[in-house]
């Protein structure tokens, strides 16, 4: 017979080792005794955990009591700059809730990592988080839309066994507007939009940007005058191709036609690169294109970095973003961009920029509305 390790010589004989299995053991058999009594306790010591903590056990099973805070599952259509793989991590440092984010369209060439490995375990982690979240967090996403393990968001939504938030990263179509409103007002549930005038009933907060971390803050004052090159540089930078980008390729062809009318300007251009790298190029930069509608993620990072940013703005979103940092957001419009390059400055920092992108996208907020959002869902234990 093969000699057993350790492990199951604490198993047989060790002080844990449960009372019916120490019934089965004869009196006289010690750590060497006969081989069948060393049967008999090992099959009495299985039948003991199968009484008390089996899956077939009769009431509740011994375990150690491990209290966790509302666990939070962030389903996202899209992780737009991490700010969730950020956010999770900061809700879960400071005990706010146990949040871990889940995103469908997830690129790992260019976006932030997720909490889900990257591991065939046919889904048995995922489906843990589905069934046993106390709140879902739905991005860019309803109810409906998440059809995994036969639709168990949905079910749990409906029946009101799950706390449940909404948040608009994008513009949304009208019907899906009304769709969101008579959601929200039916059940209940808390809608927060990171653009201003989506959706009526929808709390505008700017997006989550750690703008403590070193991507997101300016150059240090005097790097600039180190560096051999002395170009003055208006980068772009989008997820896809600059083609699909129509408003962004227009900014572009501009951009380059003046610059070709200068000898020290250069247009740089990154298309599907990773977030890091886009963000350590433009804290280089002088000057930064959005063709988003409105002030986006990029934009807020690029005026965080205290770099000048070209974004389009109409009437209702100025007055939106004014009203949320308390000043006018100081971006160029895009009629100026000629005139901007001719005269563009070598030293690009601005701590204006700085101090309004750290106004309007203070993390402060989303902390706060964490806490008020999921603070009552009740403590269950871990698994």
């Amino acid at each position: 017979m093969p000699r057993l390790g350790a492990v199951g010589r604490r198993w047989r004989d060790g002080p844990s080792l449960p009372r019916a299995a120490r019934a089965g053991r004869s009196g006289n058999a010690g750590r060497r005794g006969p081989i069948a009594d060393r049967r008999r306790g090992a099959a009495a010591a299985h039948r003991a955990f199968a009484r008390t903590r089996g899956p077939n056990a009769c009431g509740r099973a011994r375990r150690p009591h491990y209290e966790a805070g509302v666990r939070l599952l962030v389903l996202a259509r899209h992780d737009l700059g991490g700010a969730w793989c950020h956010l999770s991590t900061v809700l879960r440092q400071q005990g706010v809730v146990d949040a871990r984010v889940v995103t469908f369209a997830h690129d790992p060439a260019t976006g932030w990592p997720v909490d889900i490995a990257d591991v065939f375990d046919g889904g048995q982690e995922l489906e843990h988080l589905l069934l046993d979240a106390d709140a879902y967090h739905l991005v860019d996403l309803l109810p409906g839309d998440v059809t995994l393990f036969d639709g168990v968001v949905g079910r749990r939504c409906a029946q009101g066994r799950v706390q449940v938030s909404l948040q608009l990263d994008a513009r949304p179509s009208a019907a899906v507007a009304r769709e969101v409103e008579q959601l929200a007002g039916q059940h209940g549930w808390p809608v927060v939009s990171t653009r201003p005038n989506t959706v009526p009933s929808a709390e505008f907060i700017a997006p989550f940007i750690p703008v403590w971390r070193a991507q997101w803050q300016p150059v240090c004052a005097g790097t600039r005058d180190r560096t051999r090159n002395g170009e003055r540089i208006v980068i772009a930078s989008c997820d896809g191709r600059l083609r699909d980008e129509a408003r962004l390729e227009t900014l572009v062809d501009r951009a380059e036609a003046a610059a070709s009318r200068l000898a020290d300007v250069r247009v740089e251009v990154l298309e599907g690169r990773p977030h890091p790298l886009v963000l350590q190029r433009q804290r280089r930069s002088h000057l930064a294109l959005h063709g988003d509608d409105g002030i986006g993620r990029a934009s807020l990072e690029s005026l965080a970095q205290g770099v000048a940013t070209v974004a389009e703005l109409s009437a209702a979103d100025h007055e939106a973003w004014t009203r949320l940092a308390g000043a006018p957001p100081p971006v160029i419009a895009p009629h100026d961009l000629e005139a901007v390059i001719a005269e563009l400055p070598y030293v690009a920092e601005d701590p204006a920029r700085r101090r309004w992108a750290e106004a309007a996208a203070s993390p402060r907020r989303w902390i706060d509305r964490s806490r008020a959002w999921w603070r009552s869902g009740s403590s269950r234990r871990a698994a």
